[in-house]
């Protein structure tokens, strides 16, 4: 389970891990910036921090979650295991996370001159926030149970 490297908070955390869990704060801190830029309605900066943050986003699942997930061996031969339960379920909403950002981003992208057709898509904004917030949560505790020494 734990690597014996160098990170940045201990010696069992491989460095990249660390380096990916605080790339996921500072997503978090840019959504927040966005939205800031949404209640003092200056939607285009809004706009464009969410595209911002949905790139960090998707960089940060090329390259460090997926080829670490793969690496992963056994993961999947018990899904009956807390880790591999947690771990999953975090790929999957960030999977879908994914997924409805490059929908939301497409489409403002398209369409960024018209604001009322995001107006209609507040409601799938609001979940996709909150489903990324839940799926920080599990990377998190990811994180801890995998480089966290109890």
């Amino acid at each position: 389970m734990f690597c014996g490297k160098m990170g940045l908070f201990n010696s069992y955390t491989p460095i990249q891990a660390d380096i990916t869990l605080l790339l996921q704060i500072a997503i978090f801190v840019v959504l927040v910036l966005g939205l800031f830029f949404k209640f003092r309605r200056s939607y285009a900066k809004h706009g464009a921090t969410m595209g911002f943050a949905w790139v960090l986003h998707t960089l940060s699942i090329i390259a460090v979650m997926v080829p670490s997930l793969l690496n992963k061996k056994g993961i999947f031969e018990n899904l009956y295991i807390r880790f591999s339960i947690v771990t999953v379920s975090h790929a999957i909403l960030g999977s879908l996370v994914e997924i409805l950002g490059i929908w939301l981003i497409g489409t403002w992208a398209l369409r960024s001159h018209d604001v009322k057709v995001c107006f209609k898509r507040k409601r799938i904004m609001d979940v996709t926030f909150l489903l990324w917030l839940l799926e920080l949560i599990l990377g998190v505790y990811v994180y801890m149970m995998l480089y966290v020494p109890i």
